[in-house]
């Protein structure tokens, strides 16, 4: 009897044990299958190779991925403190030696996408999906950070692979940089905001399907022009001077790299630089870039195989492969101004000299203006299609084909509109 219950009791304990294996087993089994679920999720995140510099090595090592291309993409941080003032593209041709400039404007908002955000909250889990660009350096505690993976960003924004960047001081900006206006006409790619078209005064309809939009746009100073000049081609001024640059920016391309491209350097034309807004819209307080227009437009740059040869008119710097521009204007660049002061306001006319002698215009002379008061400003040329770059600078100005002073390839008559 004894024995039975001996044996009984043998036995549940060994019904208890194996339960309790097959417990731990099926534990084991939804660990490992969730670890194996966690790793390969990670895996395919970090690995996605449809998207531009979005890998797990990128992620890491995108601060030491500056590169030498054959049309090199080189974006410019101007930095006051903390704020990022202004932010350029500068491309480079080196099979047409062409350069061109293109501005972003530092109050750009751009929503992260998920993916790459996921990896950059792996850097600080504090930076928002929506970044302002002229924010950048709060969202990272190390400033090299900061610029590296605004870098990264910024390729996302723009659909284009940047080579490198560099980051000026506002001072070297003011030095080298002034500022002009244009109007960038291009045809959306994303859905665009009644708002953001018809209600700012920023913005408004074409007849083609395309908008137009007004825009400040950096473009290099009368004196920055003047010292490009002044290295005349020489091989051992651009060397000596790439460096000197060097010892008052910041790269994370080598100065031995950038001195690499003096070959280049040496046969372009600073009178044929060009500078160009970018596709995107403006509220009023934040631009959204067009990120599908944009690449279009960037690649239409990219792949402009005919070399410069004229000085580009900047009151409108539309797509560079604008097939519907019908614009017949004439650049100022290189024609003669004289400037009277109409409006009776002391110093007018001297300032405003200031302003387009440091967008790249020759003025030769300023005076006054002896008939009459003028409200709105006149600009008189002497062909048809002069002047209308002119335009941009003033309230509305009035143009007209007359007689100008001896001398000279147009008048400009201020008006009291001018003043502020």
């Amino acid at each position: 009897m004894e024995k039975g219950v001996g044996m009984k009791k043998n036995s549940v304990a060994k019904m208890f044990v194996k339960s309790l294996l097959k417990s731990l087993l099926g534990l084991i089994i939804i660990i490992g299958v969730g670890f194996a679920s966690y790793k390969i999720s990670y895996m395919v995140l970090s690995n996605n190779s449809t998207n531009i510099g979005t890998s797990s090595d990128n992620i890491k090592n995108i601060i030491e991925d500056a590169q030498i291309d054959e049309v090199s993409k080189n974006l410019i941080y101007v930095c006051d403190g903390k704020k990022i003032t202004h932010l350029m593209l500068e491309i480079y041709n080196t099979k047409t030696n062409n350069m061109d400039y293109l501005t972003i404007p530092a109050k750009t908002d751009f929503t992260i996408p998920t993916e790459m955000y996921q990896k950059l909250c792996t850097v600080n889990e504090e930076v928002p999906q929506i970044v302002r660009l002229s924010k950048l350096k709060d969202y990272f505690n190390d400033e090299a950070d900061a610029f590296g993976y605004g870098e990264l960003i910024i390729e996302q924004m723009i659909g284009t692979k940047i080579s490198y960047y560099t980051v000026l001081d506002q001072k070297v900006y003011d030095s080298h940089y002034s500022e002009a206006k244009t109007k960038i006409k291009f045809k959306p790619q994303s859905t665009v905001k009644s708002d953001d078209v018809n209600n700012t005064g920023t913005a408004s309809s074409a007849p083609s399907g395309k908008i137009s939009v007004k825009q400040t746009i950096s473009v290099a100073s009368d004196a920055y022009i003047k010292q490009l000049k002044d290295l005349a081609g020489d091989e051992k001024k651009i060397a000596e001077y790439i460096k000197e640059q060097y010892d008052r920016v910041d790269s994370n391309l080598t100065v031995y790299n950038k001195i690499g491209y003096i070959e280049s350097y040496k046969k372009s034309n600073v009178d044929y630089f060009h500078y160009w807004g970018i596709p995107g819209t403006f509220n009023g307080k934040i631009f959204t870039v067009d990120t599908k227009a944009c690449k279009k437009y960037i690649d239409s740059l990219v792949n402009n195989e005919v070399t410069y040869t004229e000085v580009q008119n900047l009151s409108n710097a539309s797509e560079a492969d604008d097939s519907d521009s019908t614009d017949n204007t004439v650049s100022s660049k290189g024609k003669n101004i004289i400037i009277l002061n109409g409006s009776k306001i002391t110093g007018l006319a001297a300032s405003t000299k200031t302003k387009l002698t440091n967008a790249g215009y020759t003025v030769g002379n300023v005076g006054d203006y002896k008939d009459e008061v003028l409200t709105k400003t006149k600009i008189i040329v002497k062909e048809d299609g002069m002047g209308q770059d002119l335009a941009t600078y003033f309230n509305d100005p009035e143009i007209t084909v007359g007689t100008v002073s001896d001398g000279y390839d147009i008048q400009i008559i201020l008006g009291t509109v001018d003043a502020n």
